[in-house]
């Protein structure tokens, strides 16, 4: 007879009940808390705590502070000391105007910019400069054009060419002018 033939008959179920109950036979004592109270204050009964003596403390001296007729050590001049003291730097005379309203070319780098020619109009000179896109705009003396601040000084009708000051900041901070001149051959 196979396994699957007595699983086959009807009473195998009541066999397999007896067997569980026959297996679970061995735990019928009943456990509470007690025990485990119980193993709990027993099992450290005999242990006795060790804690290590705190180290010696040497003794703080005391000094006394008189201010009386003494300098105070946290004044500016004590913190910091004298000759680290800057006096206030003069304005810089050569600072971009910041409120003044940029110019169209002003937004173009320099060298992105190309002089196209010049031409004189009632005896007043004039610059035709071309742009990235292509357009051509007429520039004079006293325009502005290049990111630095750069100001048209003069135009050379016989070179071609125009005198700029540009206005960069120095390693120090302050404005330096740098002469650039842009001509046709560019």
């Amino acid at each position: 007879m196979s396994l699957c033939d007595s699983f086959a008959k009807p009473g195998w179920r009541y066999g397999l009940l007896a067997a569980t109950a026959m297996l679970l036979g061995g735990c019928d004592k009943e456990r509470s808390l007690v025990d485990l109270e119980d193993f709990v204050l027993t099992v450290h009964r005999d242990t006795v705590p060790r804690v290590d003596p705190l180290p010696e403390m040497s003794p703080v001296e005391s000094v006394l502070y008189l201010s009386d007729g003494v300098a105070d050590p946290f004044a500016p001049s004590n913190v910091f000391g004298e000759g680290d003291v800057e006096a206030e730097p003069e304005p810089d005379p050569l600072m971009p105007d910041a409120s003044r309203v940029t110019e169209a070319l002003e937004k173009f780098p320099l060298d992105a910019l190309q002089l196209v020619g010049t031409i004189q109009i009632d005896a007043r000179a004039w610059a035709l400069v071309s742009v990235p896109d292509g357009q051509i705009h007429r520039v004079v003396e006293g325009n502005y054009l290049g990111q630095n601040n750069g100001k048209v000084i003069a135009i050379d009708l016989d070179q071609s060419a125009l005198e700029i000051e540009e206005l960069l900041q120095g390693p120090t901070g302050r404005w330096e002018i740098r002469p650039t001149r842009l001509s046709v051959n560019h």
